[in-house]
């Protein structure tokens, strides 16, 4: 709150002087936001009968974008609005965060799941709207506390916690979706200080990174034949992000299992070097060197996490040609998020 008030007694000041409008930040305006959606019940992105979940069926998957694509907006104009908020302290960005949080769980948004594979993909959309939230906290005008928010989103983390518990199938409750599930309930408990919360989201990376063989590959990743190598990135994203974070409240996730997110991490950047690292475990070359698929910087944007707690220049000369990353449900921004390298 004090952030705010601040800034809008410079915007006055600025006024009063008799400065002119361009010497003024643009004003943040609130774009159309997408209704709540309550129900998710979509299928299987895969052929059936692709055992290795790597052979797209058409049909699906162009019905689980649709499903998820009015979601995946709303996460995408919240990131955009809580970084501006961070970045100006403009309280018509904070405004459209937490008005369209609180349309969301006025609604109970997400809160029916109608089939597996949507409880699957649910949690990484659920540390999307965390993030945008605390972005946004510190700046919430006083009488705004935004405890309806905090509980629906509370409400979500618990589910994901039973869901992946209980119901998830053996594989995704310790591989790339139990690491995305960690991410978002981590975050979700840093921002209640609900220590359940950080010891689930814990046990979660360490149950996903441990799992690493001694040469840093996810075998469960690597079981996707031509995307292995894209599943492993989709999964340090969650990793490293968890770890970085509960790094924060005196969790060490970096150091569990001898090293093995480090492990994960240079396994990862030698594989683009030497695509046959990847080759001989999956079976199949990989989608970013066979021409149907190309390294984009959201797909890194977990870096600037991990060179904000490490010294690492050759992950930082991996990194450095992506410029200034992003990843709406990883927050956005991420120079926003994470001081710079240690």
């Amino acid at each position: 709150m004090t952030g705010f008030w601040a800034w809008g007694a410079v915007v006055a000041g600025l006024w009063a002087c008799g400065a002119q409008a361009q010497d003024l930040p643009a004003p943040f305006v609130c774009p159309a936001l997408a209704p709540p959606v309550v129900r998710l019940d979509h299928g299987s992105r895969y052929t059936s009968t692709d055992k290795s979940r790597s052979d797209f069926d058409t049909v699906s998957n162009a019905e689980v974008n649709k499903q998820l694509k009015p979601v995946d907006d709303f996460i995408t104009d919240m990131s955009l609005a809580a970084n501006a908020a961070v970045q100006s302290g403009d309280l018509a960005a904070v405004r459209c965060v937490v008005s369209g949080l609180d349309a969301w769980a006025q609604a109970g948004a997400l809160g029916d799941i109608g089939s597996m594979n949507a409880g699957l993909s649910m949690p990484s959309r659920l540390a999307g709207f965390a993030w945008a939230w605390a972005e946004v906290k510190p700046m919430v005008p006083e009488g705004q506390n935004g405890a309806l928010i905090e509980s629906w989103l509370s409400g979500l983390a618990q589910s994901t916690i039973v869901f992946f518990e209980t119901t998830a199938p053996p594989n995704s409750r310790k591989n790339n979706l139990r690491a995305w599930a960690g991410l978002a309930v981590a975050r979700v408990g840093v921002t209640l200080n609900d220590p359940d919360m950080l010891d689930w989201a814990d046990a979660s990376v360490r149950l996903v990174a441990c799992g690493a063989d001694p040469d840093g590959s996810l075998p469960l990743e690597m079981a996707r034949k031509d995307l292995a190598l894209h599943y492993q990135l989709h999964a340090l994203g969650a990793l490293v992000t968890t770890a970085a974070l509960l790094q924060r409240d005196g969790h060490t996730l970096f150091e569990a299992c001898e090293g093995a997110l480090h492990r994960a991490i240079r396994f990862t950047v030698r594989a683009f070097d030497d695509p046959a690292l990847v080759t001989q475990i999956s079976g199949a070359k990989q989608s970013f060197f066979d021409g149907s698929d190309r390294l984009q910087g959201f797909e890194l944007a977990w870096t600037t996490a991990y060179l904000a707690t490490f010294y690492a220049p050759d992950i930082a000369a991996f990194a450095a040609p992506f410029g200034d990353m992003a990843n709406s449900k990883l927050g956005g921004l991420q120079s926003l998020l994470w001081p710079g390298p240690p």
